[in-house]
């Protein structure tokens, strides 16, 4: 399904692929509010200065979703506010910034490099992700530019009291004092 206004509210979006057979589907400054999500394709699809609020993301496919698109020319962020993620793979997070959102049951194994999260909740079992910090670390960021522009890891006011970490790795000076840690034991592997 191609889309091409700027705008879309309350729309319900269940089982649409998004994706144009491989090649690429930039989505650049679309804003959606209290759009759901459902089981819809999503691979091959880049948001560049988008804004999802109070949207419902549940099932599936996400891993292939640039969240927070960027070329090589222009950077642009994505804001998700009061969004919810359900049982999602997520994997190119991109520069996107993550306020008041829940992630309930996510696949992440990836890192997280110039996303940011703030008030946001993570529900289930965490594993092999890592969270990048304001250090700048080229194996990560790739070059200066990507590094400027992202809010480099910033996690403030996260709740991980209801999540299962296992091999999750905080790096490049991330501030752990606004993080709520889960009640169980962390497991490293």
């Amino acid at each position: 399904m191609k889309l091409t206004d700027k705008q879309y509210s309350n729309q319900v979006f269940k089982r649409t692929s998004f994706c144009n057979e491989g090649i690429a589907v930039w989505w650049t400054k679309k804003k959606f509010e209290r759009c759901q999500f459902l089981g819809c394709d999503f691979s091959d699809v880049l948001a560049r200065g988008c804004r999802f609020i109070e949207c419902v993301f549940k099932g599936g496919k996400l891993q292939h979703f640039s969240m927070g698109g960027r070329t090589s020319v222009l950077l642009r962020k994505t804001i998700y506010m009061d969004c919810t993620f359900e049982n999602v793979k997520l994997r190119s997070l991109g520069i996107a910034d993550f306020i008041g959102c829940t992630f309930i049951n996510c696949d992440f194994n990836t890192a997280f490099i110039a996303a940011s999260f703030s008030k946001c909740k993570f529900v289930g079992k965490i594993y092999g992700c890592v969270f990048c910090g304001p250090k700048f670390d080229s194996y990560y960021y790739g070059n200066k530019l990507s590094f400027l522009v992202s809010n480099k890891g910033r996690l403030e006011d996260v709740d991980f009291s209801e999540a299962s970490l296992t091999d999750v790795d905080f790096r490049g000076g991330i501030d752990l004092s606004k993080v709520l840690m889960p009640h169980t034991t962390i497991n490293r592997m």
